[in-house]
């Protein structure tokens, strides 16, 4: 059985997925688009090494933060896990693209270079992609140029809108046995959390961390 725990951040996830992997006996395979980096630990509230579930984890700590990764590299990372090995497995993130694209039929289709949007300002590439794929353009911010062109390249090239693509590619999962489970606490208590876990990070040297 594959296991997948989603929540918002500070729901508590990690806690869950440690407790319900050390029962299982279980891998715990990470689906958060920045716990993959090495030395982003503080900002991440990536679970310390010297935790003993820590060697339960798969793909955390595998990229230098100097490193792009993309989804379609987690994607072929996370298949080339032999879950055959595990009689179960726990997946534990907040990156919702990661886990669509490692448990269902999702395909990254080959996009082209344009360069008519070389002498575009981001403002003007956001409000184009705005008017053609409005609800993608929720997802990206409009200063990360290189989403937004990303997103208007496939318009060009498929014919289609990304968010078109999303939704056709997430309905039909290639693995059995997958029970999704998500932890939605009340607003007040996961605001508190949220801001309790911020100055700990503080204290804890983000700062430092974040100008290393």
């Amino acid at each position: 059985m594959i296991y997948v725990i989603l929540g918002p951040t500070a729901s508590g996830k990690t806690y869950a997925a440690n407790k319900l992997a050390e029962f299982l006996d279980a891998p715990i395979i990470n689906a958060d688009a920045f716990q993959i980096y090495k030395d982003m630990d503080i900002g991440t509230n990536k679970i310390t090494k010297d935790d003993k579930s820590y060697s339960r984890y798969l793909l955390i700590d595998i990229v230098s933060p100097d490193k792009s990764y993309s989804v379609k590299e987690y994607q072929t990372d996370f298949r080339k896990i032999d879950l055959s090995k595990y009689k179960d497995v726990v997946i534990c993130g907040g990156t919702g693209l990661y886990i669509r694209a490692a448990l269902f039929d999702y395909e990254f289709p080959e996009t082209s270079s344009n360069e008519e949007y070389l002498d575009k300002s981001n403002e003007e590439l956001y409000s184009l992609l705005k008017n053609l794929d409005y609800e993608t353009s929720l997802k990206i911010h409009p200063n990360n140029r290189k989403r937004v062109v990303r997103a208007l390249n496939l318009i060009n090239d498929t014919n289609k809108k990304k968010s078109e693509i999303i939704n056709e590619q997430s309905h039909s999962l290639i693995y059995k046995d997958v029970k999704f489970l998500f932890i939605n606490p009340d607003r007040a208590s996961l605001y508190e959390k949220i801001n309790e876990r911020a100055e700990d990070m503080f204290a804890l040297g983000l700062v430092d961390e974040v100008k290393s």
